[in-house]
């Protein structure tokens, strides 16, 4: 028999449940779901051993949509254990009536898209095939186990237990002897149960973890109802940060601290417990090599504190992976176990299981007999358990298939070629580096709005373009090689920890509050990215970011982070001042600091008269200072083998327009007299400015000009060149990334004071642009200033300036000033370096003929 939905939900965990409500209660849809288990709970139904319980807070691991639910249930563990989160689960599913939505002990055979009438065909194994328009798969990440690397398994005569699908009865270990295989997470939470048990316990571990405690612990009755009632302020900034947790910032580089306060900061949150060791102490622990071996150090030294064996703490002391570069598991008195009389550790890296026996565990060093076997091999992670379902798309082109050579998809939330199919936190999503509940809410809202939008607009399909999905795929896998996790070889987030499984780009690593902007962004774009029947939006803006750009606009989000137009002139300049923390230091360097005009003059090691680079900071004309002028200033001082002469200026809007560009003409006219005195060559200066100081630059090349100052150059790195400016970058990128067409507005205001615009602020309006210096125009792809300043360069050539123009893609406005992420700054220093050697050397041939 046939049965007819609207959509079809696969799996009745935390990602059902909820996508069944939203489709259901809020949409009206018909729904059907089915779980292959007894109940709803979903990994939480299967994973019954000893010791299971969540790593994230109880309070935080939880729904967040509807205030009633929160405030209603009391969390009885700092961290919940297995009973208890499948006790809330069947609750939620109780009081929102989902049960009557499912169908369980039911597993879905396969889905099917048929083409003829745009709709999926599932069969499940109790012989009923159902269709549906749309097919959401909340199947989770780890469901699927994975298999031993050994033989023998299914020959052993004793009790074999596999964690993933553990019995729904207690079972007893008293007496027994047990050998347990497998130290990942769900290893070390057994292992620290049984051993209180068994007579005897055997572990047999290949990698050892990097586990540090998990601080878990009772919560009392009135501290219960106290979580409960303020729920949203326990909660409030958790979409905000990085893993969906409202935990500490990070207190900067762990290069930039001593040894005693890294010290200081690891012995704090190792104490504290969970995640925030990871995330709340240093930036650069996923980053920087050296930084985060200071972290694994750090965990390594306390491994050996609790060991009481030398031997064996060595054995459990990880060296072959960087810190974080697996999930971090968490543990309770672990590390305590191994210094009991009834507990042994065997490595299998040196003696690898050959086979489980009748009897027991046969190594390569021999054979050990045991009561019990326990399985705790980890999972077939975040592909298998789509592809388990059987799924075929368009042209018989099935999932497995599609996904050979790794995953592919937009968002993580659909892939190409299989239409109306959802997956909740599916491949190269960001479910690995968020708290689950609200990444799968995260995930379900922006399926429900998807299918509300296909309903709305009466098409029949929704699914990503093929230039959408390789573009997101090549973010993914640059952000990704931009870590350290890639060095994990083994690790499941990589598809390591299977053989012959293709490596790749698994998850997106940029962290909660990027994903989430790119999914807003999308969304509000209409889909942007995705076919919705035979139409499709462009792009959204944030897919066009090159890897670093994402990781540095991810930075900017986590937190309390403030849109700059809605932001105070102190705040702003606190945010220009905090730049610096994107900034190399720069290489060592004479430098003379000069009172009038106000400025600092770089003299690199090199024999003169040399070139001279006269620079202007940016800031919207509203901040930034000759300290955030100083590491590029260095920089480009060694790398061009130039003088180069930072200029400050007023800042409005204490002193308006036109304090600036007076300021920063002085300091041209100042440097053309007097630059000899400190090695430059007064007949080769070039005026360079970025953002507003690009701005400031080019008005200094006109009044050059009429003065009879002959420059050699002027370089303009995305200069704002007229505030009523119209033009389509100003439209598309209104919103950023970075920034937005409002603050510019705010920052012209701010700058002009209502007074007249003149060529002296929009040099576009110069009566003529003819005789100034040769220009090289430089701009980035996502910027709402680019287009004015293109066609500025169009200008200056039209008026027969020598003009080259260099646009980098990928970049956001100011991206170029941060020399210590940005590696584009590099190819920038380059084109600057041969645009200098070109006009500067033009100079000195012509004055030597």
């Amino acid at each position: 028999m046939v049965n007819e939905h609207d959509v079809v939900v696969i799996g009745g965990g935390f990602s059902g449940l909820y996508a069944v409500h939203k489709l259901r209660d809020q949409l009206g849809l018909d729904v059907q779901g089915f779980d292959t288990a007894g109940g709803v709970g979903g990994t939480w139904w299967w994973n019954r051993y000893p010791g299971c319980r969540c790593d994230f807070e109880s309070v935080h691991y939880s729904y967040s949509f509807s205030d009633d639910l929160q405030r209603e249930w009391e969390w009885s563990e700092r961290f919940a254990a297995q009973p208890e989160i499948l006790a809330y689960l069947e609750w939620v599913a109780d009081r929102l009536d989902l049960r009557r939505s499912f169908t369980f002990n039911t597993r879905v055979t396969s889905a099917t898209w048929d083409e003829s009438v745009s709709r999926w065909i599932v069969r499940t194994d109790d012989g009923w095939t159902h269709t549906a328009r749309y097919v959401v798969s909340g199947v989770g990440v780890l469901s699927v186990p994975k298999s031993p690397e050994f033989t023998g398994v299914d020959s052993f005569e004793g009790e074999l237990y596999r964690t993933s699908s553990w019995p729904h009865e207690p079972v007893d270990f008293t007496g027994k002897r047990v050998a347990v295989i497998g130290t990942g997470s769900t290893g070390i939470q057994v292992i620290q149960e049984v051993a209180k048990e068994a007579a005897h316990l055997t572990v047999f571990q290949r990698s050892p973890a990097y586990a540090a405690p998990l601080g878990n612990g009772p919560v009392d009755p009135a501290q219960r109802r106290w979580n409960a009632d303020h729920h949203a302020e326990l909660r409030a900034g958790s979409r905000q940060r990085f893993i969906g947790v409202p935990y500490d910032l990070a207190t900067g580089p762990a290069l930039a601290a001593t040894p005693q306060e890294r010290r200081e900061i690891f012995d704090k949150y190792y104490d504290r417990g969970g995640f925030p060791l990871l995330v709340s102490t240093f930036t650069d622990i996923l980053f920087s090599k050296e930084a985060n071996d200071t972290i694994a150090e750090y965990v390594r030294e306390r491994i050996r504190e609790r060991v009481e064996d030398p031997a064996t703490a060595e054995l459990l002391t990880p060296t072959d992976h960087p810190y974080g570069s697996k999930r971090p598991p968490f543990e309770t008195d672990y590390y305590e176990v191994y210094n009991r009389p009834n507990v042994d550790l065997v490595d299998v890296r040196k003696a690898p299981i050959e086979a489980i026996t009748p009897t027991g565990v046969r190594t390569s060093d021999g054979s050990g007999d045991f009561d019990v076997i326990i399985l705790a091999t980890g999972f077939d992670a975040i592909t298998a358990p789509q592809v388990m379902l059987n799924v075929t798309g368009r042209d018989g082109v099935t999932l497995a298939e599609k996904w050979a050579d790794g995953p592919t998809s937009l968002l993580g939330s659909q892939v190409a070629g299989f239409p109306n199919f959802f997956m909740i936190v599916g491949p190269q999503s960001t479910a690995v580096f968020y708290n689950a509940p609200l990444a799968i809410e995260d995930a379900v809202d922006f399926t429900a709005g998807a299918i509300a939008r296909v309903e709305a607009e009466g098409a029949k399909t929704i699914e990503p373009t093929p230039e959408a999905e390789r573009i997101w795929g090549e973010l993914c896998a640059g952000i990704l090689d931009l870590t350290l996790i890639p060095q994990a070889e083994k690790a499941w987030w990589l598809g390591g920890n299977i053989a012959g499984k293709a490596r790749g780009a698994y998850m997106f690593v940029g962290g909660a509050p990027l994903y989430r902007a790119i999914q807003a962004e999308v969304a509000q774009r209409d889909y942007a990215g995705f076919a919705m029947g035979t139409s499709s939006a462009p792009l959204s803006p944030l897919l066009k970011l090159s890897p670093a750009a994402a990781l540095v606009l991810g930075a900017t989000l986590v937190g309390d982070s403030q849109p700059s137009q809605e932001m105070t002139v102190e705040g702003i300049r606190a945010r220009s001042a905090g730049l610096s923390q994107l900034q190399l230091p720069g290489p060592q360097m004479r430098v003379e600091s000069i009172d009038h005009p106000r400025a600092r003059v770089y003299i690199p090691d090199a024999d003169g008269p040399l070139p001279v680079l006269v620079y202007y900071h940016g800031g919207g004309f509203l901040a930034g200072s000759l300290d955030l002028a100083d590491s590029p200033a260095r920089l480009l001082a060694a790398s061009l083998g130039a003088v180069v002469v930072a200029a400050g200026y007023r800042l409005a809007p204490e002193h308006p327009f036109p304090a600036a560009p007076d300021d920063t003409f002085d300091a041209l006219r100042w440097v053309h007299a007097s630059i000899g005195e400190y090695g430059g060559d007064p007949e080769r200066i070039v005026v360079m400015g970025d953002s507003a100081g690009a701005n400031l630059a080019a008005v200094a090349a006109l009044r050059a000009r009429d003065a009879g100052i002959d420059l050699a150059g002027q370089v303009l790195v995305s200069p704002p060149i007229d505030p009523d400016a119209s033009t389509p970058s100003r439209t598309e990128f209104a919103d950023g990334p970075i920034l937005s067409a409002a603050s510019i507005d705010g920052m012209w205001a701010a700058y002009l004071n209502g007074g007249e615009v003149t060529p002296l602020a929009a040099p576009n309006r110069a009566e003529s642009l003819t005789g100034v210096a040769p220009a090289l125009v430089v701009t980035v792809e996502l910027d709402p200033l680019r287009d004015e300043a293109e066609q500025y360069a169009g200008a200056l050539a039209a008026a027969g300036v020598p003009v080259e123009q260099h646009r980098f893609d990928g970049l956001f406005h100011g991206a170029l000033s941060m020399t210590a992420v940005i590696p584009e700054v590099q190819e920038l220093y380059a084109v600057i370096g041969g645009f200098l050697q070109k006009h500067a050397a033009r100079r000195v041939a012509a004055e030597t003929a």
